[in-house]
């Protein structure tokens, strides 16, 4: 539930103003604390140590509302712990309060007197554990499709319905990989695991706030160690569309919690059933994505190329003999004498075949070109430059950058 949320619940819809902070009102609601306690009222009390994030706020004590510089003052502590909103009874509210809560982006409600805090606090709690209980059912619904073997596709799509989702029509399947930045200082390392967990279940809601503002007011997400996992409508969004939700998404995440982040993107599936060949494009995709030499934050496993083909083929002793076949003999060699022949064939390939601009990409000088390809051509016994050798090769070492990356 956000501020937003709040304001369209019939219960209080009558009780309750926003009169300020209309710029916020997609911050989260996690739970109600009542700022009236007598330790609250107490000088030089740390209000901070009360607030753990995303709470609503209700002060009624005229003591505290009546005093501008006390009530500011208590709104920049506990905004710098992230609260969600403020809520003060009516008449009780200053043009200086509204002004800050504008220039904040917090939303500032007025509380009716015909709206009991009981009332007001209970609404709002069972309307808080009701969502908690939805989000647990969407989440192990998720779970279920992607995890399980042989599911009932229509008691799924008959749960998910209950819970206000849609499976009907093409869904697939976005992958929020978070790790932390490489090169970082062991000292500056910011994410244990406790912090991690935070992180996650954060990021899960920012991916839930973001497509909610297009619409998705219930979606499927899944938290996993370092991502988050979501089920998306292909209809809804464009190629371009979604690179711009799930950027936004990220570069929030970066920003706030010092983390690097990257999507894989899956195939498009009608069926319940195909969820989960989703699920593995998209990882699969974010996998290649170390391989890839183009560095991107968003990766379409449809358009990874030669990789989305390997990523099709679960033996890996194929694969395996395939480079053997293939390279073997140029990868014994190299580990051998400790050369640089595989490097060398390798870029060679990637400029079709042409010496001068591969000697140029190694930073060597021409004769020691010459002599690499002589002597791989001596241990390879084929003609590099026959078209469906060339092929063949350039497979291998395609297949080996996947082997070696899919081992790390």
């Amino acid at each position: 539930m956000n501020c937003e949320d709040l304001m369209n619940m019939k219960q209080i819809r009558n009780g309750m103003k926003l009169v300020a902070g209309e710029k916020g009102v997609d911050r989260n609601i996690r739970w109600i604390y009542f700022a009236d306690c007598i330790q609250c009222l107490k000088e030089g009390f740390n209000l901070a140590e009360l607030i753990h994030g995303e709470e609503l706020v209700i002060v009624t004590n005229e003591s505290l509302t009546g005093d501008d510089e006390k009530i500011i003052d208590m709104i920049r502590v506990m905004f710098s712990k992230n609260i969600a909103g403020f809520v003060i009874n009516e008449g009780q509210i200053s043009q200086r309060v509204i002004d800050y809560c504008n220039e904040i982006e917090l939303p500032l409600y007025e509380l009716s007197v015909e709206l009991h805090l009981i009332d007001l606090s209970q609404i709002v709690c069972k309307a808080l554990v009701e969502e908690e209980s939805n989000t647990n059912s969407r989440e192990r619904i998720l779970s279920s499709v992607l995890y399980t073997d042989n599911l009932n596709g229509e008691e799924i799509m008959e749960q998910a319905n209950y819970l206000g989702v849609n499976l009907s029509g093409k869904h697939r399947i976005v992958v929020f990989h978070m790790h932390e930045p490489e090169g970082l200082p062991n000292q500056k390392k910011t994410i244990n695991e406790g912090h991690l967990m935070e992180v996650r279940e954060n990021i899960k809601k920012s991916i839930e706030t973001e497509f909610r503002s297009y619409g998705m007011r219930h979606l499927m997400v899944l938290s996993q160690p370092n991502a988050a996992v979501a089920l998306l409508p292909a209809e809804l969004f464009s190629r371009d569309l979604l690179i711009t939700i799930l950027m936004n998404i990220m570069n929030r995440g970066e920003g706030k919690y010092h983390i690097s982040m990257k999507a894989g993107v899956g195939t498009a599936y009608e069926y319940i059933e195909d969820f989960k060949k989703s699920y593995q494009e998209a990882k699969n995709a974010l996998a290649i994505s170390k391989i890839v030499t183009k560095e991107e934050k968003v990766y379409f496993y449809e358009n990874l190329g030669i990789y989305s083909l390997i990523a099709q083929i679960s033996n890996g002793k194929f694969l395996d003999d395939y480079i053997e076949s293939r390279i073997g003999k140029l990868i014994k060699a190299d580990k051998m004498q400790e050369g640089e022949l595989c490097e060398t064939l390798e870029t060679y390939l990637e400029h079709n075949c042409n010496a001068n601009a591969t000697a140029e990409a190694l930073f060597i000088h021409r004769n020691t070109m010459r002599y690499r390809m002589d002597k791989i051509k001596r241990i390879l016994d084929d003609d590099i430059n026959d078209m469906s050798m060339f092929l063949e090769l350039k497979l291998a070492f395609a297949i080996r950058r996947y082997r070696d990356n899919r081992e790390d």
